[in-house]
């Protein structure tokens, strides 16, 4: 059974090293999207089981993406990879809708053990 994951950051750089920090012994389809628009349209058409979100992108960012989100009633698992530590985006994310809150710079043990979590849910 393959899951499909959704890596939403501007960074060409951060969506590798997720990419990267995925577990080898499970099948993906991988796709990224550069902002939040682009992560909008990309939902609005296709499954995406778990989706790592960045905050602060151009065009649209995270904390806007969550609300479209909601509005439209989407259930993507989602798992939030920020820099930004601040209590109160972690609150303002969860309240918006996000499963999971994961620092930056990311670490591919925490990335492996959120996806495993999931899939065994």
């Amino acid at each position: 059974m393959s899951f499909s994951i959704l890596i939403v950051d501007d960074s060409r750089l951060a969506r590798k090293f997720l990419k990267d920090a995925l577990p080898d012994d499970i099948e993906f389809a991988i796709s990224e999207a550069c902002n939040g628009k682009e992560a909008l349209e990309f939902i609005r058409n296709n499954q995406v089981d778990i989706m790592f979100l960045d905050l602060t992108m151009p065009e649209m960012d995270g904390f806007q993406l969550l609300k479209a989100l909601k509005e439209d009633g989407f259930s993507t698992y989602i798992v939030i990879v920020s820099a930004d530590i601040q209590p109160k985006a972690r609150e303002r994310v969860i309240e918006l809708g996000a499963n999971l809150f994961v620092g930056k710079p990311i670490n591919a043990d925490k990335i492996k053990s959120v996806i495993k979590d999931r899939i065994a849910q």
